[in-house]
């Protein structure tokens, strides 16, 4: 036997192709981010959990941005009368929930006039009710575009959980939004009306602009399906011709 021949074996796949297929955390190759056909890029994310976040995140942006409108008109006394007022988170709290529909009461009375026009004037009447617009049309938008949404089942958790998030958050707050003037006797507590009004405002606001913006981010694959189908049939009739 020539001491030139080499023994060959078998080799079985690399070890570090195998981590590969696997992913860098050892999870199936399904569960890892990917690109789709038209360059999105997709998070592999539970619907309900991404939902989730996404109203969350919805929720956060309205209070931050309310918040700063609020801290500089206050700042420039906008927001000053006569009396201490309350704080500027409970103004937060009410400006945001004014934005939303709900209203802002005194021992069960709608407040109309010198209190309501200090809280509602100006810049901030014209543009709170703006920003929950923009934040759930966006956290909707993102939702579907990045998450792999396959079945009308993920749809329905996804925009359920953001919806869900964002009204409990939503709702939450205005348990918090209420204010006692301490320099009268017979001081009215005025508060948000937390009751059946107060969240099917918020919920119908939350669900009209989350289905627009989910509407919106899946246009373009509806078209690009319809696009497809409409050259598969077109495909098809010279064929059908020929036969």
């Amino acid at each position: 036997m020539s001491s030139n021949r080499r023994l060959e074996y078998d080799k079985g796949p690399r070890l570090d192709s195998e981590t590969e297929d696997r992913g860098d955390d050892g999870s199936a190759p399904d569960e890892r981010d990917e690109s789709s056909d038209d360059g999105r890029y997709l998070t592999a994310v539970p619907p309900w959990a991404a939902g989730l976040v996404s109203g969350t995140s919805a929720f956060a942006i309205v209070f931050a941005v309310t918040y700063q409108i609020v801290s500089a008109m206050d700042a420039t006394g906008a927001l000053s009368g006569p009396e201490e007022g309350p704080s500027r988170m409970v103004l937060t709290g009410f400006v945001n929930l004014a934005g939303h529909g709900a209203v802002i009461e005194a021992n069960g009375e709608p407040v109309r006039m010198a209190f309501s026009g200090r809280i509602s004037g100006g810049l901030t009447s014209h543009l709170t009710p703006l920003i929950p617009i923009v934040a759930l049309l966006a956290a909707a938008y993102l939702l579907v575009r990045h998450v792999p949404l396959e079945t009308r089942r993920d749809v329905g958790l996804a925009l359920g959980a953001t919806v869900t998030s964002y009204v409990v958050l939503t709702v939450g707050l205005a348990t918090t939004a209420e204010w006692t003037p301490e320099d009268r006797p017979e001081a009215e507590t005025i508060a948000v009306a937390v009751d059946a009004a107060t969240v099917m405002a918020v919920a119908r606001t939350a669900i009209v602009f989350v289905a627009i913006g989910a509407a919106l981010a899946a246009l373009p694959r509806i078209l690009k399906l319809e696009s497809t189908d409409s050259d598969e049939g077109s495909a098809d009739e010279p064929a059908a011709d020929a036969a």
